[in-house]
Protein backbone atom coordinates (compact mmCIF):
# COMPACT_ATOMS: atom_id res chain seq x y z
CA UNK A 1 0.00 0.00 0.00
CA UNK A 2 1.30 3.43 -0.95
CA UNK A 3 0.77 6.42 1.36
CA UNK A 4 0.26 9.49 -0.86
CA UNK A 5 -0.65 13.06 -0.06
CA UNK A 6 -4.35 12.22 -0.05
CA UNK A 7 -3.89 10.28 3.19
CA UNK A 8 -3.30 13.51 5.08
CA UNK A 9 -6.92 13.95 6.18
CA UNK A 10 -7.12 10.66 8.08
CA UNK A 11 -8.28 10.45 11.66
CA UNK A 12 -5.82 10.65 14.51
CA UNK A 13 -4.22 7.31 15.37
CA UNK A 14 -2.75 5.83 18.47
CA UNK A 15 0.96 6.46 18.89
CA UNK A 16 3.05 4.31 16.56
CA UNK A 17 6.38 2.54 17.08
CA UNK A 18 9.57 3.07 15.06
CA UNK A 19 9.11 -0.41 13.54
CA UNK A 20 5.59 0.46 12.36
CA UNK A 21 6.69 3.79 10.91
CA UNK A 22 9.74 2.26 9.20
CA UNK A 23 7.45 -0.26 7.48
CA UNK A 24 5.11 2.51 6.29
CA UNK A 25 8.00 4.61 5.00
CA UNK A 26 9.08 1.76 2.70
CA UNK A 27 5.81 2.04 0.76
CA UNK A 28 5.31 5.81 0.92
CA UNK A 29 5.10 7.84 -2.29
CA UNK A 30 7.37 10.75 -1.35
CA UNK A 31 6.86 12.47 -4.70
CA UNK A 32 3.38 13.44 -3.47
CA UNK A 33 4.76 15.80 -0.85
CA UNK A 34 5.52 19.40 -1.87
CA UNK A 35 8.83 21.14 -1.28
CA UNK A 36 8.75 23.18 1.94
CA UNK A 37 8.29 26.90 1.59
CA UNK A 38 8.92 29.51 4.25
CA UNK A 39 7.78 27.03 6.89
CA UNK A 40 10.61 24.48 6.69
CA UNK A 41 8.69 22.04 8.88
CA UNK A 42 5.67 21.84 6.59
CA UNK A 43 6.84 18.76 4.65
CA UNK A 44 7.57 16.89 7.85
CA UNK A 45 4.12 17.73 9.22
CA UNK A 46 2.46 16.47 6.05
CA UNK A 47 4.45 13.23 6.11
CA UNK A 48 3.69 12.63 9.80
CA UNK A 49 0.00 13.20 9.13
CA UNK A 50 0.01 10.82 6.17
CA UNK A 51 1.73 8.12 8.24
CA UNK A 52 -0.85 8.46 10.99
CA UNK A 53 1.45 10.14 13.53
CA UNK A 54 -0.66 12.32 15.79
CA UNK A 55 0.34 15.91 16.47
CA UNK A 56 0.85 16.11 20.23
CA UNK A 57 2.85 17.91 22.90
CA UNK A 58 4.69 14.70 23.82
CA UNK A 59 8.48 14.82 23.84
CA UNK A 60 8.76 12.27 21.02
CA UNK A 61 6.57 11.59 17.98
CA UNK A 62 6.56 7.81 18.46
CA UNK A 63 6.22 5.34 21.32
CA UNK A 64 9.92 4.54 21.24
CA UNK A 65 11.49 7.33 19.23
CA UNK A 66 11.31 10.28 16.90
CA UNK A 67 10.83 10.96 13.17
CA UNK A 68 12.90 13.73 11.55
CA UNK A 69 12.59 14.82 7.92
CA UNK A 70 15.34 17.08 6.60
CA UNK A 71 16.90 18.61 3.52
CA UNK A 72 20.44 17.44 2.83
CA UNK A 73 22.89 20.28 3.27
CA UNK A 74 20.81 21.93 5.98
CA UNK A 75 20.87 21.57 9.75
CA UNK A 76 18.16 19.58 11.56
CA UNK A 77 16.09 21.24 14.30
CA UNK A 78 15.74 19.20 17.50
CA UNK A 79 13.90 21.25 20.11
CA UNK A 80 13.49 24.81 21.34
CA UNK A 81 16.09 25.86 23.89
CA UNK A 82 13.48 27.50 26.15
CA UNK A 83 12.11 24.05 27.00
CA UNK A 84 15.56 22.92 28.14
CA UNK A 85 16.85 25.85 30.21
CA UNK A 86 15.61 24.61 33.59
CA UNK A 87 17.27 21.22 33.25
CA UNK A 88 20.46 22.81 31.89
CA UNK A 89 20.89 25.73 34.31
CA UNK A 90 19.19 24.59 37.51
CA UNK A 91 19.21 20.79 37.39
CA UNK A 92 22.42 20.35 35.33
CA UNK A 93 21.00 17.20 33.75
CA UNK A 94 23.37 15.06 31.67
CA UNK A 95 22.85 14.39 27.97
CA UNK A 96 21.25 10.94 28.25
CA UNK A 97 18.62 12.19 30.72
CA UNK A 98 18.00 15.47 28.92
CA UNK A 99 15.17 16.35 26.55
CA UNK A 100 17.68 16.51 23.69
CA UNK A 101 19.12 13.09 24.54
CA UNK A 102 15.70 11.49 24.88
CA UNK A 103 14.48 12.98 21.59
CA UNK A 104 17.53 11.67 19.72
CA UNK A 105 17.79 8.28 21.51
CA UNK A 106 16.13 6.47 18.59
CA UNK A 107 15.39 8.56 15.53
CA UNK A 108 14.26 7.78 12.00
CA UNK A 109 15.79 10.33 9.60
CA UNK A 110 14.10 10.87 6.23
CA UNK A 111 16.31 12.80 3.81
CA UNK A 112 15.53 14.91 0.74
CA UNK A 113 17.66 16.87 -1.71
CA UNK A 114 17.27 20.63 -2.08
CA UNK A 115 15.14 19.95 -5.16
CA UNK A 116 12.82 17.79 -2.98
CA UNK A 117 13.92 14.39 -4.29
CA UNK A 118 13.69 11.62 -1.71
CA UNK A 119 17.14 10.23 -0.76
CA UNK A 120 16.41 7.56 1.83
CA UNK A 121 15.90 6.82 5.50
CA UNK A 122 18.16 5.79 8.37
CA UNK A 123 17.41 4.84 11.98
CA UNK A 124 20.02 5.98 14.49
CA UNK A 125 19.91 4.75 18.09
CA UNK A 126 22.11 4.31 21.16
CA UNK A 127 22.56 0.64 20.26
CA UNK A 128 23.27 1.04 16.55
CA UNK A 129 25.61 4.06 16.76
CA UNK A 130 27.20 4.26 20.24
CA UNK A 131 30.16 6.39 19.13
CA UNK A 132 27.81 8.94 17.57
CA UNK A 133 26.07 9.38 20.92
CA UNK A 134 29.34 9.70 22.81
CA UNK A 135 30.21 12.61 20.50
CA UNK A 136 26.74 14.10 20.89
CA UNK A 137 27.08 13.91 24.68
CA UNK A 138 30.42 15.72 24.51
CA UNK A 139 28.91 18.47 22.38
CA UNK A 140 25.90 18.74 24.68
CA UNK A 141 28.03 19.11 27.80
CA UNK A 142 30.18 21.75 26.12
CA UNK A 143 27.14 23.76 25.02
CA UNK A 144 25.46 23.47 28.43
CA UNK A 145 28.60 24.64 30.22
CA UNK A 146 28.67 27.68 27.94
CA UNK A 147 24.99 28.39 28.59
CA UNK A 148 25.47 28.18 32.37
CA UNK A 149 28.56 30.38 32.20
CA UNK A 150 26.78 33.07 30.19
CA UNK A 151 23.73 32.91 32.44
CA UNK A 152 25.87 33.30 35.58
CA UNK A 153 27.86 36.19 34.09
CA UNK A 154 24.85 37.87 32.42
CA UNK A 155 26.29 37.49 28.92
CA UNK A 156 23.94 37.23 25.95
CA UNK A 157 23.72 33.86 24.23
CA UNK A 158 24.89 33.45 20.64
CA UNK A 159 25.44 30.48 18.34
CA UNK A 160 27.38 27.77 20.20
CA UNK A 161 28.67 24.67 18.40
CA UNK A 162 30.09 21.63 20.16
CA UNK A 163 33.72 20.55 19.59
CA UNK A 164 32.62 17.56 17.46
CA UNK A 165 30.50 19.87 15.28
CA UNK A 166 27.47 17.60 15.63
CA UNK A 167 25.31 19.70 17.94
CA UNK A 168 24.71 23.43 18.22
CA UNK A 169 22.32 26.07 19.51
CA UNK A 170 21.36 29.03 17.37
CA UNK A 171 18.49 31.40 16.68
CA UNK A 172 15.15 29.87 15.72
CA UNK A 173 12.52 32.56 15.89
CA UNK A 174 9.77 34.37 14.05
CA UNK A 175 8.16 37.73 14.71
CA UNK A 176 4.82 37.99 16.46
CA UNK A 177 1.80 39.79 15.03
CA UNK A 178 3.20 43.10 16.28
CA UNK A 179 6.42 42.58 14.35
CA UNK A 180 8.60 41.78 17.37
CA UNK A 181 10.63 38.76 18.43
CA UNK A 182 9.89 37.02 21.74
CA UNK A 183 13.01 37.15 23.93
CA UNK A 184 14.54 34.05 25.49
CA UNK A 185 14.08 34.48 29.26
CA UNK A 186 14.96 32.32 32.25
CA UNK A 187 14.29 33.34 35.87
CA UNK A 188 13.44 36.86 34.67
CA UNK A 189 16.84 37.17 33.01
CA UNK A 190 16.88 37.90 29.26
CA UNK A 191 19.40 35.53 27.70
CA UNK A 192 18.77 36.48 24.06
CA UNK A 193 16.55 38.96 22.24
CA UNK A 194 14.89 36.08 20.36
CA UNK A 195 14.31 32.36 20.80
CA UNK A 196 16.96 29.72 20.06
CA UNK A 197 16.93 25.96 19.45
CA UNK A 198 19.16 22.90 19.48
CA UNK A 199 20.19 21.68 16.01
CA UNK A 200 22.12 18.82 14.49
CA UNK A 201 24.78 20.44 12.32
CA UNK A 202 24.78 20.36 8.54
CA UNK A 203 27.51 17.73 8.18
CA UNK A 204 25.40 15.11 9.98
CA UNK A 205 22.60 15.43 7.43
CA UNK A 206 25.08 15.07 4.55
CA UNK A 207 26.24 11.65 5.72
CA UNK A 208 23.36 10.00 7.56
CA UNK A 209 21.35 8.69 4.55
Amino acid sequence: MVYPLQCIHTQKHMKLSTIEVSAKLKVTDFSAFPKPGKNKGSRGQLIENALGISNSSDLTDLIDGELKTFTQGESIAITQLKHCLHEIITEEVGFYDSKVGKKLAQTIYVGFTRSNDYIGTATVSFDSCPTHFVHLAEDFEYICNEIRNRYNTSQELSTITGPNKLLQIRTKASKNKWGHYTPLVYNDKVMKDKNMAFYLCTQFGKTIV
